[in-house]
């Protein structure tokens, strides 16, 4: 009988054991608390095996077994649970049956784990964020500081993150040591933070809702970097707000702490990717493109925005800098701007100082200008109405034609309204009808919403940016930072810097990626970039995210190496959209800059774009006056004279004219440098005056270099007019 109950215990204890261990594990599955209070309901059957092998113990001792003797089992059973043995009630049964003694030590170690289980159930949630945020800042991770909304939708999204609770509340940390997040509760000082990061590369990321200032954050950041510590730091900012630290606090900060200083805006980010994802010119039939890219006249492009949150800003923001078309009249290039409708039944919403410094201050600006006055960045239309008016209605249907093309961008309230209201603009029309409708969606729920070919496209998706990659990691600054460090003038440059630009442009990519694993190449690219002027570095920012508006104008798209196996076009295939007569004679025939070919049509666009960043920027076209003459010591010793047109700290810059007007800056620098009057001088003979008239062949040899700066990013061009495209 004995023999039967030991294999009867030893065959529940295993039970025991293995739904203990499936339990556990399907928690962990299912990313449940391994470590809870649900731990305490596996002390019952362990305490029932252990009290059970005792009586049965006792009962082969020969032991009287009465109500008392029950009674006391218990005090023995719970001293086994404190790791406290009565080896003279088992030791005769387990002699006698050795089978007991793998039921006592299986019953005994359940007993131990379980009370182990039970006590970690308590702590649980402690201990696994004291291990995890020590595991974190070990190796390097993003710190996110504050409990704030954005703060936690981006830890949830990345699981290297630790939020940095510098002010939160006992009960509140016991709140999301309860969601699951990994907390720092500690104050938030260099001499802090210094004690928690051992080594490793860490991201200081603070959102603006986030309970601290600017100048708190950036002062502990600086106090890091002098105490060696290797943390970047990721300031959320508007575009005002960032003009402001970078002038501001980062020129007095430690100058070797700049290059590790970011800032990004939520709202920019999602702009940004749009205008990279959906440049209007991808969609725009070529029925209304002339052969050289230029709009044909009588057609219009059209923008509507239904709501002007701030999504919606920062892309009207976006769009009107980076949609610069060109049309062609009486044999020259001539502006043809976007025009933009926003709607909005809220007064507040319609009123803004961006469109007041479009609308009015442009005029005041540049009312008095020495050369030609720029053409305006844009066409804007103001409408208060509700969305759902008939007014507006009819609005919409009139801006959809045969002779116009109209992107529809909606963000309302929320996700439903969008999507519900996108359906009743979409129904205003025919499938055929030149438009598109873009909807924001958060899409919190991760829905694949986007099917080829829809009428109706979703973007914004929060966990595109709420993640490591685009709020710390932003393709679009790494792939301008990397622009920069292969073509800027970089002085005594690195061997390593020389060999990865002598390799064929394709190569290049992947030379440079590896290149830039050391950690002193990387520190050279982020030296590099942050000693161009901001004005400067948002150029080189949004000249590279212009690449695929420019593109689709041509008929091409560009893709990631790794994202097809499609080998893509040729240069020589480029060059056939790409018409440029003037680079085999290397720009020496000055009549090239005023031709209409695709590359003058590219050139005319790019000037626009870059009109519109500077005024925006508010940056004033620069007066004759306050051109001054300097002379320039050469690499060779010699000295030449020159006259600076632009002025970074006064905001001023000469080149803010038309394309032709550039012609009058020539001419006006030529006459003050030598004295003598360009016009009638020949161009191809005169060093001089090709040297200024580089002010045009700037633009001609960066487009030139497209194809290569494309596939030397990792990208190929694909073309999206043939038909297996």
């Amino acid at each position: 009988m004995y023999l039967a109950l030991g294999i009867f215990y030893l065959l529940l204890a295993l039970a025991i054991a293995g739904v203990i261990v499936f339990t556990m594990a399907r928690a962990a599955k299912e990313r449940e608390e391994v470590l809870s209070k649900k731990n305490l309901f596996y002390l019952a059957p362990a305490f029932l095996i252990i009290y059970f092998l005792y009586l049965t113990a006792s009962a082969y001792n020969g032991g009287e077994i009465d109500i008392f003797f029950c009674f006391s089992l218990v005090n023995d059973t719970l001293d086994t649970l404190k790791f406290k043995i009565k080896k003279d009630i088992i030791l005769p049964i387990c002699k006698a049956h050795p089978i007991y003694y793998v039921d006592f030590v299986l019953a005994f170690a359940l007993g131990g784990a379980t009370v182990i289980l039970s006590v970690c159930s308590f702590f649980g949630q402690r201990l696994r964020n004291y291990f995890a945020g020590n595991r974190l800042l070990k190796k390097g991770a993003d710190i996110v500081i504050g409990d704030s909304k954005d703060a936690l939708k981006y830890a949830a999204i990345n699981g290297n993150c630790v939020i940095w609770g510098a002010k939160i509340t006992r009960r509140r940390y016991g709140e999301l040591l309860k969601e699951g997040s990994t907390i720092i509760k500690a104050p938030l000082c260099a001499k802090s933070v210094l004690r928690k990061l051992k080594k490793g590369e860490h991201n200081i990321i603070a959102f603006r809702d986030g309970s601290y200032s600017y100048t708190e954050v950036i002062s502990v950041f600086t106090e890091l970097r002098k105490g060696g510590c290797n943390v970047f730091l990721n300031l959320e900012a508007n575009q005002e707000e960032k003009k402001v630290i970078k002038e501001k606090f980062i020129s007095k900060a430690e100058a070797d702490a700049a290059p590790y200083l970011s800032c990004f805006s939520k709202y920019e980010l999602i702009a940004r990717r749009f205008v990279s994802d959906y440049p209007i010119t991808k969609f725009i039939p070529r029925t209304f493109y002339n052969e050289n890219c230029t709009l044909k006249n009588g057609k219009d492009i059209n923008v509507v925005f239904i709501g002007f949150g701030k999504v919606n800003y920062q892309l009207f923001r976006l769009c009107s800098m980076q949609f610069q078309f060109a049309a062609e009249k009486n044999g020259k290039l001539v502006s043809k701007p976007v025009r933009y409708f926003i709607c909005d039944n809220s007064e507040k919403m319609l009123h803004n100082e961006f469109f007041s410094h479009i609308e009015f201050e442009f005029d005041e600006q540049f009312k008095n200008c020495d050369f030609p006055k720029p053409e305006r960045i844009c066409d804007i239309n103001v409408i208060k109405t509700d969305a759902n008016s008939v007014k507006a209605k009819k609005k919409f249907k009139s801006l959809v034609g045969e002779n116009s093309y109209t992107y529809f961008i909606i963000s309302l309230e929320n996700d439903l309204e969008d999507a519900s209201y996108a359906r009743t603009i979409s129904r205003l029309f025919d499938d055929g009808d030149n438009f598109r409708v873009f909807v924001r969606a958060k899409n919190n729920s991760g829905e694949t919403l986007n099917n080829e070919n829809d009428a109706i496209i979703y973007f914004g998706e929060e966990k595109k940016i709420y993640t490591h990659d685009s709020v710390v990691n932003d393709d679009l600054t790494e792939l301008a930072q990397r622009l920069n460090l292969l073509y800027s003038n970089i002085s005594n440059s690195p061997q390593w810097l020389e060999a990865v630009k002598n390799r064929p442009a394709d190569e290049q990519y992947a030379c440079l990626t590896k290149a830039l694993q050391g950690a002193d190449n990387k520190r050279l690219m982020r030296k590099k970039w942050a000693e161009l002027p901001m004005i400067e570095q948002a150029s080189n920012l949004y000249h590279a995210l212009n690449l695929p508006f420019k593109l689709n104008l041509l008929g091409f798209g560009m893709v990631k190496k790794s994202q097809t196996s499609f080998a893509g076009i040729t240069e020589a295939e480029f060059d056939k959209r790409y018409v440029n007569s003037g680079r085999a004679q290397n720009y020496s025939d000055y009549s090239f800059f005023f031709k209409t070919e695709s590359s003058n049509v590219l050139a005319f666009s790019e000037h626009s774009r870059w009109n519109a960043l500077y005024i925006l920027y508010d940056y004033k076209q620069m007066k004759k006056s306050e051109m001054q003459m300097e002379n320039v010591l050469n690499a060779d010793g010699s000295v030449t004279a020159q006259l600076a047109h632009k002025n970074t700290d006064k905001k001023v810059h000469a080149c803010i004219t038309t394309y032709y007007g550039i012609d009058e800056l020539i001419k006006f620098k030529y006459f003050k440098l030598y004295g003598e009057d360009a016009t009638n001088l020949n161009y191809a003979d005169d060093e001089r005056l090709r040297a200024l008239g580089k002010l045009y062949a700037y633009d001609y040899m960066d487009l030139d270099r497209l194809y290569a700066e494309i596939t030397s990013m990792g990208y190929i061009l694909v073309d999206n007019l043939s038909p297996q495209a």
